[in-house]
């Protein structure tokens, strides 16, 4: 297919040759070399053609697209160089794009394949660092990075251990670990929070029989977003009362439920049969809710029917020291202390000051 072209491309150039070499013989008239001259342009142009044509056609395909251009360039690269271009790019074609690329054994990079591991790499239930280093990470890691990371470990603490670390995260100088304290610290609180809100609403088309477990529910909840220490101040106060009220509710402790301003806690001695013995662990929040709101009398009250209800006195005790020790009845927090036989409490808060009150 190639091969018409090129005879034509090749017969052209020759004649285009011979004009010219016509052209400078002294026995050609002036007038008439002019012309011979012209012819000879015209041919060789001609030949540029078909020669770049038979050219294009031995191109490899990803040389040839688009086709106008690539062939429009070995046109006028022929046409500029006569006999110069077409061997050129004859020689480029069959010599160069023909043959495969070479290529260098230094670009080669042998990669042995690496061995199976002998065993699993180790998952931790928990992760392997603790609050503490935690907290000294964001303390005093000097790489922003570092901090960061440490803040997001803290999505497998609860919410309480990891409020240490959020709270200090929300002061680092860097945006990027100070917004996300914020919003992992925004997002436990929205949870609580939206959970609450679903339950408040649905509260009216709770049944009777079923309104009292809906009550210790939003109660719990709200004692949650304190306890976790996820709310302060104001905000705190005002799940505190809600928490309270709710208990309230449950007890029947002041004759109406959305009057909580003066409430009574009934001692359920002078109930026996009542149904609040059976809800001892009820009666233990409750007291903690008093007790975080500074009702020291109502809160002692409190935990002392949860102590009649059935509740273990080791999970009392605590509490009763914490009330002393508010109403500076310090003999009696010695006492709650010295009687705390709970296991498990080595480097803990509790097992610190138990240990400091027995000395």
């Amino acid at each position: 297919m190639y091969r018409l072209p090129m005879r034509w491309g090749v017969s052209a150039e020759v004649l285009a040759g011979l004009l010219l070499w016509l052209s400078a013989s002294a026995w050609i008239a002036n007038w008439a070399a002019n012309w011979v001259v012209l012819a000879a342009v015209l041919s060789h142009s001609v030949s540029s053609y078909f020669l770049a044509r038979g050219f294009w056609q031995l191109l490899p395909r990803r040389y040839k697209l688009p086709a106008r251009r690539s062939l429009s360039f070995l046109v006028a690269f022929i046409w500029i160089l006569p006999v110069l271009g077409a061997l050129g790019v004859l020689w480029s074609i069959t010599s160069a794009l023909q043959r495969p690329r070479s290529r260098s054994s230094h670009n080669v990079k042998i990669v042995a394949l690496p061995e199976l591991p002998f065993s699993p790499p180790v998952i931790f239930p928990t992760p392997p660092y603790s609050q503490g280093a935690l907290r000294q990470i964001v303390h005093f890691a000097a790489r922003p990075l570092k901090r960061l990371k440490a803040v997001m470990a803290t999505r497998h603490m609860a919410p309480r251990e990891a409020m240490t670390i959020w709270s200090k995260a929300t002061c680092d100088p860097v945006d990027d670990v100070r917004l996300l304290a914020y919003a992992m610290r925004d997002s436990s609180e929205k949870k609580l929070t939206d959970h609450i809100s679903a339950l408040v609403e649905a509260l009216p088309d709770v049944p009777v029989r079923m309104r009292n477990a809906c009550h210790k529910a939003i109660a719990a909840l709200c004692w949650e977003l304190v306890y976790h220490r996820l709310v302060q101040g104001a905000v705190k106060q005002h799940w505190l009362q809600t928490a309270r009220h709710h208990m309230e509710a449950v007890f029947g402790a002041s004759g109406d439920a959305s009057s909580p301003d003066a409430p009574t806690v009934p001692d359920i001695a002078d109930k026996p049969d009542a149904s609040v013995m059976s809800d001892a662990d009820s009666w233990l929040l409750y007291g903690r809710i008093l007790l975080e709101s500074d009702d020291l009398t109502l809160a002692g009250k409190a935990f002392a029917n949860a102590r009649a209800g059935g509740t273990d006195e080791q999970k009392i005790l605590p509490w009763l020291a914490e009330i002393a020790f508010n109403e500076r009845r310090f003999p009696e927090v010695k006492v709650y202390l010295s009687a705390l036989t709970r296991p498990g409490e080595r480097g803990h808060e509790l097992a610190l000051v138990r240990a400091w009150w027995n000395k």
